[in-house]
């Protein structure tokens, strides 16, 4: 087992804006080391649930904290059959139900992604993220499952709104409305600040991982505060938009906030040296840390990929690009608030395990429901921000991230990139291209 560096940090009074109710006790932050996956495609961070720690997907594009039950079924999403537990990828470790373990009769957990369904019981557990505990927070036990995993993790760690979680009537909900007959909860965040534990933001930043290696350091994960990375001090402020192509029955009826989605001004790419283009259509798109693709509208993602040298070319199959494994990458920017965020090239290029590599820029056409469309901004773009996600006041905070040369108002930082040392594990597959992909059946990513 690789062995993980906590940090718990004093953090200041809990600001109030969003709270239930003023707390007694003063906030902390945490930050944990996350691993990356399947070729810095995939985040997991340390959760410990029970008395039991496990890895698990950190997921801005869902809400759900699952783990899966020891003695899991494992289910082949093509044609329902079981299979052996070893193909769905999940790490050895599974979870055994705990002397603080509460089951909840009336409720059961089921959640669909773009790569399948994990099903199961809903309960009650003490659940601890870096020193910081919750005692009764609901969380999905999973004991079905379709191939999900990534080899290191167990399960997956939900943070976007509660509008998405996936608690449902117990006897009452099949497996083809896990979309539907929502019993909306609080996710684990919500419940931390909600008890006073954390002043309610969380932030990331995800390290620049190398093409070739299957399992790396993956960066930091803070909750209540800022990871400890070199980062500009000028941070752009996006307020959460509600999600608009997203259909009411979806957030159970309810117009509110779901995933953590902004309008993006105008985006920005080609070469310095030759002049770069502006492309002014904003658009709206929703930042999802549990997607390692992009998906963008047609008239960004197309010019972009042809700007490679050498150039891209679509692969009909997939809805992907591919792309030379040594390619040089156009300049491409995103602007967020009062700042362009540019994508270092080598997080536009994504090599999977049989050594093909891909442009991490898709259009997102290519995982439309019908006439329901949505962008996804992802991994390649959280590799090169500081992002803070603050469900207090409903807004995103975007810092570039500097190199250890570059400085901080004027004074250079002595804290840690998130390019560090890596961390030796062996992955026991390769990344599948489309994990966690889609658009109403993804709820990810």
């Amino acid at each position: 087992m690789l062995l993980l560096q906590f940090l718990t940090i004093a953090a200041g009074p809990l600001a109030l804006a969003g709270a239930k109710y003023i707390p007694t006790r003063r906030t902390s932050s945490t930050t944990s080391a996350l691993i990356a996956t399947q070729y810095g495609t995939v985040f997991d961070a340390p959760v410990t649930i029970g008395n039991q720690t496990f890895m698990l997907l950190v997921d801005t594009g869902s809400s759900d904290t699952y783990v899966m039950q020891a003695g899991y079924t494992c289910i082949n999403s093509t044609d329902n059959l079981v299979i052996p537990e070893l193909d769905c990828f999940y790490a050895n470790k599974t979870y055994h139900k705990s002397k603080t373990y509460h089951h909840l009769s009336n409720e059961i957990f089921g959640v669909q992604y773009g790569a399948g369904i994990a099903s199961g019981l809903m309960a009650y557990e003490q659940v601890s993220m870096g020193g910081i505990s919750v005692k009764a927070q609901k969380v999905g036990i999973s004991n079905d499952s379709n191939p999900m995993g990534d080899g290191v993790n167990s399960g997956l760690l939900g943070l976007a709104y509660p509008s998405l979680t996936s608690a449902h009537p117990a006897n009452q909900t099949s497996n083809s409305t896990y979309w539907h007959d929502r019993l909306v909860y609080n996710p684990l965040l919500y419940t931390m600040h909600e008890q006073g534990l954390i002043d309610p933001y969380f932030s990331l930043a995800l390290a620049h991982t190398p093409q070739n290696e299957s399992t790396s350091f993956g960066g930091y994960m803070t909750l209540g505060g800022l990871p400890p990375v070199n980062h500009s001090s000028h941070f752009s402020t996006v307020p959460v938009e509600i999600t608009d192509n997203i259909p009411l029955w979806f957030t159970s009826g309810k117009k509110v906030r779901s995933y953590w989605s902004a309008t993006v001004k105008n985006i920005t790419y080609g070469s310095s040296l030759n002049n770069l283009t502006m492309n002014s259509t904003s658009f709206q798109a929703f930042i999802d840390s549990g997607n390692y693709i992009s998906y963008l509208p047609d008239a960004i993602v197309d010019p972009i990929n042809a700007l490679f040298s050498p150039p891209a070319t679509y692969d009909s199959d997939s809805g992907l690009y591919i792309v030379d494994c040594s390619a040089k990458a156009p300049e491409f920017g995103l602007s967020l608030g009062d700042q362009t965020f540019y994508h270092d090239g080598s997080d536009l290029i994504y090599q999977t395990s049989e050594g093909i590599c891909v442009s991490s820029l898709a259009s997102s056409s290519e995982v439309s429901l019908g006439d329901i469309t949505l962008n996804i901004i992802g991994v390649p773009f959280l590799k090169n921000v500081v992002a803070v996600f603050d469900f207090g006041k409903n807004e995103m905070r975007f810092a570039k991230k500097l190199s250890s040369t570059q400085s901080v108002s004027g004074n250079t930082t002595s804290t840690p990139l998130v390019s560090g040392a890596s961390m030796q594990h062996n992955s026991r597959y390769g990344i599948v291209i489309g994990l966690f992909l889609g658009v109403m059946i993804l709820q990810m990513a």
